[in-house]
């Protein structure tokens, strides 16, 4: 690929990426569905087209089904166990994860597709609905990006996928979850750990993730997206009164420079780039906070318990 295509495929799947998030916003204004507003979508849309390696082993149809899977499973939780949030949260935790286990994936945003609903207490099954045409969407793109410009596929191999390895990560993982979320729950703050950094909590438990190497970057970088995301909210939504979509557009814009810059492709940062966004006004005063506080437990937890090995 020649220096001038390349920067051309590197506008467009900028372009894309923003309009899909756009869109996504628009059309939460115009229906007055804001459940469709699903803050993982740019961390699917940040692996999907605009990371350079592909990390998570996964296929398009595999991405598409797994994200509904798991965001109809929140919806359920959420609708028809009266149970209190703690379990709530700990099903929507464990569920996806048995269910990338099956599929022989580890693509982890589903977690947080999970989570969402429980978090935001959505019961509509509009949220389901909309995952799959957005996440439809961005495979769409992502296919269509790699015939236009003739790339290599796309290797999603689960050659080294141990299924019985992934079960014994998962009851120590599930069991130290627990433990973390009793206060956050109990004291009422569960957005000192939103979905999007559940996600970084289960991508950084693993001993052999590329991001452990680099985990100071990793942090810094989601407290910066979560500073941007806040700042837009704050200025040009609350401030000015503009549309979220003008904060989400702006954000996006600042956190594409930032992965140019800085080099950054963890993909939950485009969650946590969004959560501040659509975060109810009486929480934004804290939440900076409470996600410093969250964060640090994640990267104390994950160093001291689940310690590197070798490959």
């Amino acid at each position: 690929m020649n220096t001038k295509i390349l920067k051309l495929f590197e506008y467009e799947k900028y372009l894309l990426a923003l309009s899909v998030t756009a869109m996504m916003f628009v059309i939460a204004k115009i229906t007055g569905h804001r459940e469709i507003i699903f803050p993982e979508i740019l961390s699917i849309v940040v692996f999907c087209l605009i990371t350079k390696k592909q990390i998570l082993s996964t296929n398009r149809f595999k991405m598409v089904i797994l994200t509904t899977l798991a965001s109809l499973i929140g919806v359920i939780i959420v609708r028809y166990l009266q149970i209190p949030i703690y379990f709530q949260i700990l099903l929507g935790f464990l569920f996806p994860q048995i269910i990338l286990i099956i599929a022989k994936s580890n693509f982890v945003p589903i977690i947080a597709a999970s989570l969402f609903p429980i978090y935001m207490k959505v019961t509509s099954f509009v949220y389901p609905c909309a995952a799959l045409v957005l996440v439809s969407l961005i495979a769409l793109c992502q296919y269509l990006l790699i015939k236009q410009y003739r790339l290599k596929p796309i290797n999603q191999s689960n050659k080294f996928f141990n299924q019985k390895t992934k079960i014994k990560n998962l009851l120590k993982l599930s069991a130290i979850f627990s433990i973390i979320m009793i206060l956050p729950v109990y004291y009422r703050v569960i957005f000192i750990l939103p979905p999007p950094f559940i996600v970084a909590f289960v991508v950084l438990s693993n001993p052999l993730s590329s991001f452990r190497k680099n985990s100071a970057k990793v942090y810094l970088s989601m407290i910066a997206v979560t500073i941007i995301g806040l700042s837009c909210r704050l200025i040009i939504n609350m401030y000015f009164g503009l549309p979220l979509a003008l904060s989400a557009i702006a954000a996006c814009i600042m956190l594409f420079i930032l992965i140019e810059k800085k080099n950054i492709f963890f993909p939950p940062i485009g969650g946590a780039l969004l959560m501040p966004i659509i975060l109810k006004e009486n929480i934004l005063h804290i939440y900076l906070f409470e996600i410093l506080v969250g964060l640090s437990v994640i990267f104390i937890t994950t160093s001291y318990l689940f310690k590197r090995e070798k490959a």
